[in-house]
């Protein structure tokens, strides 16, 4: 049993690139290991099939009790916390599937593993949607706010500026995370399709998987560049009313510190002073004892 691709009607909404995943396609359920059906497993097939997943999902824990954990189990149990909405569950179960020995099955598990990926990168998109947005917004009412040199309306816009500094850093960070989700999908996608070239439901979602990590990487730069632009426009306007009073403790700071090194200097002039009347002491020290010497 696979997760189907998203279902298309024409080429149009191929271009659009559709995002949402089909539902569980009923291929390849079963107990091919046994020459008879196991019937909590048949049982479970059959209420999977009718859309009742936890109670497909009691079966198998019955059928696994008996017969010891086994790869089909997991596969079917992955698609029943898939059909659930349960992604990290059937993340977990399609990865413990992928391990078998059967190739067929190895397909479908990680197929479904690129699948579940794909479900769990999904939200999103609606996040960075909704950070974009709001940038758009906060742009929008800037725009609205034409500066004309007033103390009242360059507060009023360079309020709104550092509010967007804020939003454009968000809106990055949920674009990064959402190519960074689909990715993962996409890299799932192509060891899929490393195995088998012809698996068209794969590539079919690669490709939407890579659209979507595409866009994310176009905006996060479109967001970077925005980011640089505001930057720039808030030097111009955003001066901080202060800065006079800086600029002043600056001046005092520079003029301390050269008190400073004028006084270290003058301090080390008189220590050279002297140590040179000292040597002068003692230069007429040793002629005294030299004249003393001479008179005995």
């Amino acid at each position: 049993m696979t997760v189907s691709r998203i279902p298309s009607t024409s080429r149009a909404l191929h271009r659009a690139a559709v995002t949402a995943l089909a539902a569980v396609a009923l291929l390849g359920l079963g107990w091919s290991v046994f020459l008879k059906p196991d019937p909590d497993v048949a049982k479970g097939n059959a209420e999977l099939k009718k859309g009742k997943a936890d109670k497909a999902l009691k079966s198998y824990e019955k059928a696994e009790k008996r017969l010891g954990r086994r790869d089909r189990l997991d596969y079917n149990r992955g698609l029943a916390w898939f059909k659930m909405g349960k992604y990290d569950k059937a993340r977990s179960a399609f990865l413990t599937a992928g391990g078998s020995s059967e190739p067929d099955l190895r397909r479908k598990a990680f197929f479904n593993l690129a699948n579940t990926l794909y479900k769990l990168a999904e939200p999103t998109l609606a996040g960075a949607q909704k950070a974009r947005n709001m940038v758009a917004a906060a742009e929008k009412k800037l725009a609205e706010l034409p500066a004309d040199g007033t103390e009242q309306r360059t507060k009023q816009r360079c309020a709104l500026m550092q509010q967007m500094v804020k939003m454009l850093e968000q809106a990055k960070t949920a674009n990064e995370s959402s190519s960074k989700a689909f990715g993962k999908a996409y890299a799932e996608y192509r060891r899929v399709l490393e195995k088998s070239p012809s698996f068209f439901n794969a590539k079919w979602n690669l490709e939407l998987s890579l659209r979507h990590m595409s866009q994310a990487k176009r905006s996060t730069k479109g967001l970077t560049e925005r980011a640089a632009r505001l930057a720039e426009q808030m030097k111009k306007e955003c001066k901080p009313k202060d800065d006079k009073n800086k600029k002043n403790k600056q001046n005092k700071q520079n003029q301390n510190q050269n008190k400073q090194n004028q006084d270290k200097q003058k301090q080390k002039q008189n220590q050279n002073k002297q140590k040179q009347n000292q040597d002068k002491q003692k230069q007429n020290q040793d002629k005294q004892k030299q004249n003393q010497d001479k008179q005995k």
